[in-house]
């Protein structure tokens, strides 16, 4: 089928020193070269409203989106080779830094996420965790509620606090510790016993006077300038 020719050069084309050069031999186009390696080989910059790739695109150095890349970018130069998601000079093999503020999400990820070393966190919150080891070297702060599932228990670095089979609020599953502790304060005057319990002491009235109201309650009442002694027993 014919085509329409305007204009046609079939043996090559050169414009200039190093403009155009169109290698019939080859099938290769350069532009401000006169060796093409490529279908179209641009030694400069290209610039292009929109670009469409439908193959493998290779960046050799540094990919930058935004203005001198401070959405995104990639330097391939130094280092290994770092990412950095809203700075133009990532310090790290990625790093992103949020323009927004705090308390707004900056990264998301939706799915799973394997981290094999360490992570440095300033806050965390977590909805739904399942840790298999948690070592906590400073202070640990608890809001609500904490739920022991598992029986295997906590046990701290130092050896501080052991749960080894749960803890209960009423002490009834602690072992070591009285959970049931009585208190009372005895006193006697000379050799008699004055009352034990609930007991009243009442210093600067003129006159020693006692009064049980009821079992095991007291009240005592001393004149100014007299010492007493008390002797305080606890029992389990």
């Amino acid at each position: 089928m014919a085509v329409n020719k305007n204009f046609v050069v079939k043996n090559g084309l050169e414009v200039s020193t190093d403009l155009i050069l169109a290698n019939a031999d080859t099938n290769k186009v350069g532009i401000a070269t006169t060796t093409p390696n490529y279908t179209l080989h641009v030694n400069g910059g290209i610039g292009a409203t929109d670009s469409y790739v439908s193959g493998i695109s290779t960046v050799v150095e540094n990919f930058h989106v935004g203005t001198g890349g401070t959405v995104f970018s990639v330097d391939a130069i130094t280092g290994i080779g770092s990412v950095g998601v809203g700075t133009a000079s990532p310090a790290f093999l990625l790093d992103v830094r949020s323009p927004v503020s705090t308390g707004q999400t900056a990264l998301y990820v939706y799915g799973d996420m394997r981290v094999t070393g360490d992570i440095n966190l300033d806050d965390i919150t977590l909805d739904d965790a399942s840790i298999q080891n948690l070592t906590i070297t400073d202070t640990l702060a608890v809001a609500g509620v904490t739920t022991l599932a598992s029986s295997g228990g906590i046990t701290t670095t130092g050896g501080d606090l052991y749960v080894g089979g749960g803890l209960y609020a009423d002490g009834s599953n602690i072992t070591g510790l009285a959970t049931g502790l009585n208190a009372a304060i005895g006193i006697s005057s000379g050799s008699s016993f004055i009352g034990a319990g609930v007991t009243v002491l009442d210093f600067g009235t003129a006159g020693t006077t006692v009064s049980t109201p009821s079992a095991g309650i007291a009240t005592v009442v001393i004149p100014t300038g007299v010492s007493i002694g008390l002797v305080i027993a606890l029992g389990g």
